[in-house]
């Protein structure tokens, strides 16, 4: 358990470090009941820190996580940092409720963006928003960091290994672990200050352009705080940059800019097929505007294209009230959520290089039933895909709908429609807010706190794609069975 708990320190030391902007901003501008809840959160990150690392000395040094362990890491990290991270919400009096608290705070860090305190997050303190902003900024870096070190040792990878060309190795050493997250942090860290520049230069101010870009790049925006409906098309083109550079595979990014090869970058054959359903969602939604008559053309692939970017993305945003388009429209939206950007990428959804291979399966199984002495293979970038990788991925496809389905039924007992509760749980499970918008619903505020935390629940389970989930709760039922 060393490994585990030097991880929890990190994390927590990091939480610390994250506390003292927001901290300072509401000394400035004299929010001292936001003030005092940071600091006595920042106190209680440090202690953590503190414990976690005594308790990490006193293990026998291994350097290599072990399945349980990382097992156990990727779902307590979440609950942990999830604790933390609503104490200034809960402190400082903006609410008293602590499913809505908790649900607030896990929003922020699986990058889902779906207020829970309050309808809109409008007139929250100025502190309090940069909190919730840097929290979706960490959680986004958090999942690219679990997805190259932990993600590939607990859940065999689950198509993880077909990222960046075939060419990342993971490992469970700890030193190995350190090079990746380095290369994911600096990938990270350059697109961020990019997103800011991009903002600034479109007309936000710097403030502004911080935040924003904060809530994009990591797919943790949402329609209720940041409205795009009334900026200028500067302000638009940077933000479907930004969302589009956020959709693709930091580590591939990375393996680019190392190489100096672009064409590395162009001939990666995930890239394509997310071009692919960008721009074929995007024409389906565009001529069904056009032809019923809502927008004309040039406004319609205005909107349209923004819009579908926003969804796959996993982003949030919207520049136009998309909830009241047809249902063809709302559909389309609602199956490129579930698509999500690049695998390596901080966006949800079942990522792209997934899809890509269930679509060639498909494909080597129609040719097989037409040649049955042909032995089918599926092949990515010219090379074979290990059947037991394919395997993992139609189970994972399997789990992740039937995780779906149980939640949205779960969620209708809260007295809202099944086609609401699909949308909020589609919102949960992919870490997009907006879709939470596309059958209404009187919001996550207003349900009751059971279904607050179910839903917080399945936003965790989202983050770290359900198996790692199953998987510890199956290491507990073994664990009971021998103490028995």
């Amino acid at each position: 358990m060393e490994l585990f708990w030097h991880l929890m320190s990190r994390m927590s030391q990091i939480f610390f470090f994250a506390l003292i902007l927001p901290f300072l901003l509401a000394c400035r501008l004299k929010e001292w009941e936001p003030a005092g809840a940071i600091f006595i959160t920042g106190f209680l990150a440090a202690a953590a820190a503190w414990e976690f690392a005594l308790r990490a000395r006193r293990r026998e040094r291994r350097g290599q996580m072990s399945l349980k362990e990382g097992a156990m890491f990727m779902v307590i990290v979440w609950f942990f940092l999830g604790i933390l991270g609503m104490m200034p919400f809960l402190l400082s009096g903006i609410t008293h409720s602590i499913p809505a608290a908790f649900l607030e705070s896990i929003s922020a860090l699986t990058t889902t963006g779906l207020p829970a305190v309050t309808a809109t997050r409008e007139g929250w303190p100025w502190s309090l928003l940069l909190w919730h902003a840097i929290m979706s900024w960490l959680g986004g870096f958090g999942f690219v960091v679990i997805l190259v070190t932990v993600m590939p040792q607990v859940s065999g990878c689950f198509g993880v290994t077909l990222s960046a060309r075939q060419m990342i190795s993971f490992s469970p050493i700890w030193q190995r672990m350190r090079t990746s997250i380095r290369q994911g942090a600096a990938v990270y860290g350059l697109l961020t200050a990019l997103a800011v520049l991009a903002y600034y230069l479109a007309g936000l101010s710097f403030g502004r352009s911080l935040v924003t870009a904060m809530l994009t790049i990591s797919s943790g925006a949402d329609a209720w705080t940041l409205d795009f409906s009334n900026m200028p098309n500067s302000v638009w083109m940077a933000a479907g940059t930004v969302m589009f550079l956020g959709s693709l595979n930091l580590l591939l990014l990375w393996k680019s800019w190392k190489r100096r090869s672009l064409r590395m970058l162009v001939h990666d054959t995930e890239l394509q097929f997310f071009l692919l359903v960008l721009l074929g969602a995007t024409t389906l939604i565009v001529v069904n505007l056009s032809g019923t008559g809502m927008f004309k053309p040039g406004e319609a692939l205005k909107v349209g294209f923004f819009q579908v970017l926003s969804f796959i993305s996993t982003s949030g945003l919207a520049v136009n009230p998309f909830w009241e388009w047809p249902g063809f429209e709302k559909y389309v939206l609602l199956m490129v959520c579930f698509a999500g950007g690049c695998m390596g990428s901080p966006t949800g959804g079942l990522k792209m290089v997934r899809l890509l291979v269930l679509n060639r399966l498909l494909d080597a199984g129609l040719k097989n039933s037409l040649h049955p002495n042909m032995v089918p293979v599926v092949k990515l970038d010219g090379l074979a895909v290990e059947e037991k990788v394919v395997g993992r991925i139609l189970s994972f496809f399997f789990l992740y709908m039937v995780t779906f389905a149980l939640f949205a039924l779960l969620l209708s007992i809260s007295g809202i429609s099944l086609l609401q509760s699909a949308g909020y749980a589609a919102a949960c499970l992919t870490s997009n807010s907006s879709a939470a918008l596309l059958y209404g619903g009187p919001g996550a505020a207003a349900l009751p706190g059971w279904s607050q935390l179910l839903m917080a629940l399945l936003m965790i389970m989202g983050r770290i794609e359900v198996f790692s989930f199953i998987l510890l709760a199956g290491f507990t039922v073994e664990s009971m069975r021998e103490k028995w």
